[in-house]
Order: C-alpha cells, then structure tokens, then sequence
C-alpha cells in the first residue's frame, strides 16, 4: 500500500483552491445539494479512487460508492459517486478526475506491458523505474502497482545498484570483484544489483558476485546470450532487461531470458477518460 498522508490531500485541495472558488462564490452555489458521479468512459484501470473518496470527505460529502484501485472497468461503469454541497462538489471536481484519470493511465499501461511480456513468459515481473515525473511519486508507484507492476527502486535507500558512474571512482569493472566482496561483508542481507552495458561488463558481474545483472540497452540475441552464460556462473543471477523498454519489445525481452524488465514507459501514459456528472439533488 502507498500511503497518502493527510497533509498530502490538504495539499491536492489547497493547490486548486489558494484563495476561495470565485465562480462558486459569485453564483451563490453554497448550501444548495447536489451529486457528483465518474464514470469510465473507455476500458481502464482504477487507480487512486480511494484518494479521491478522501478529497471528496475532506469537503464534507457523503460517498454513495466506489471502486478500489485495480479494478479493471468498462465504458459506462461507475468509478466514484458522492453527494452533499454544491460548493463542495466543485471544489474537488476536476483534482478527483484528473488525479484518477493521470493514475488509471499508468495503472492500464503497465498491465499492457505486463500482459505482452507474459505471453512469452508467465513468471517475469515489470518493474518501474524512479524516473517518473517530478512530485508525483505516490501516485505514480501507486498507479503501477494497480496495473500490476512492481517498483524497481523506490529510492536510493532500498537498493544496492551499481552504475558504471560509480565504478569510475572505485577502479573500474576490473576492480568489481574487491567492491562487491566489501559491499557483502557491509552488508550481508541485501543482494546487489550491477548493471552492464556489454557482454564483458555482465560476465565480470557475475564471476564477481554479483546477484542480479541489469542490462542497459542490449539487443535481444545479446541479451540471450548474455544471460545464458551468465546463468551458467550462477543458476540463481537474476537478469533484468533495462533501458527503452515498451509496448513493442517487451515481449521480445520475456523470450530473451528476462527475469524482470525495468521501465518507465508507463509513467508517461496518456490518461484514463472519465466523465463527470453533476447533477441537482432536491
């Protein structure tokens, strides 16, 4: 579970809201009742309606219904139905849908790139990367995780990954032998993840220790053959496929051996259409 806290959807309504609701004011809107319904209008997957239901509560409606994030929805069908002030429904309006409709992207495109590589292979995992837009973290990884994805990294505190940027300050892929055998003596429950641009850089990883092998833009013959002999140093090395990632070579990746591919192509998906209905409540 992703955690929003309350300062995080004070934050979504203060955004929107920094000095009152002109309109609203102007047209007397307060105190009259009304409803508020969104409804898919494609095929898509839920994503962050919980967090709209606490927008919606934070305001002071009622909720009628809704859905929980990953539940996969038909045109027509019903995501969110409240009810309450009119003021308050217009309030919160466009920052539910829009935060639904951004989320349920992400949410409906990792299970496309899920359901391709998984055609090929029925155990590989889609991972996201952390280079998802600015700000968004919690809905982005909540979104992914919806669609049935994974975070790759949720930081740089919950990994140990070594880039070729780093090996330029410790000696190189020629000394990866000693810094793994360090890292390990440091600390001892974590696996370590290299990643490797070259067939070279991955058997260096892998005769070196190394638990898992992230490879960095490889072609697909390469990449099978890298992890093939990289599997006969260590049966138990994971491989990850990494680097340009989507749609039309996941599978691709699955059939080369990939174990994990890591992404983040779904974190720039167009978002879910949903329609709002608001109507008068007498």
């Amino acid at each position: 579970m992703i955690y929003f806290t309350d300062n995080d959807i004070d934050r979504l309504i203060e955004d929107d809201l920094p000095a009152g609701d002109m309109t609203t004011f102007l047209l007397d809107l307060a105190g009259k009742k009304g409803s508020i319904s969104l409804i898919a209008r494609n095929e898509m997957i839920a994503c962050c309606t919980e967090e709209a239901v606490r927008l919606y509560k934070k305001v002071g409606l009622e909720i009628g219904f809704f859905v929980p994030s990953g539940t996969r929805m038909q045109p027509g069908e019903k995501l969110i139905e409240a009810h309450g002030d009119a003021a308050a429904i217009h309030i919160i309006w466009r920052t539910g849908s829009a935060m639904i409709e951004f989320a349920s992207g992400i949410a409906g495109r990792t299970h496309q790139l899920l359901t391709a590589a998984r055609k090929e292979n029925p155990s590989i995992s889609v991972a996201g990367t952390r280079k998802h837009p600015p700000f968004v973290k919690k809905m982005a990884l909540k979104a992914l995780m919806a669609g049935g994805g994974v975070p790759h990294r949720t930081g740089l505190s919950d990994t140990i990954l070594i880039f070729r940027e780093h090996l330029l300050f410790t000696g190189g892929y020629e000394q990866l032998p000693d810094v793994i055998r360090s890292l390990k003596e440091k600390m001892k429950e974590r696996k370590i993840v290299v990643e490797a641009h070259n067939m070279e850089e991955a058997l260096i990883a892998a005769n070196s220790g190394a638990d898992v092998i992230q490879m960095d833009k490889s072609q697909q013959e390469i990449f099978s053959d890298c992890a093939g002999k990289c599997r006969a140093i260590n049966p138990n090395i994971c491989m990850i496929a990494a680097g340009a990632i989507n749609d039309t070579n996941a599978a691709i990746y699955a059939k080369a051996g990939a174990d994990v591919l890591v992404t983040s192509w779904m974190y720039f998906a167009p978002p879910a259409d949903i329609k709002a209905e608001i109507v008068p409540v007498m």
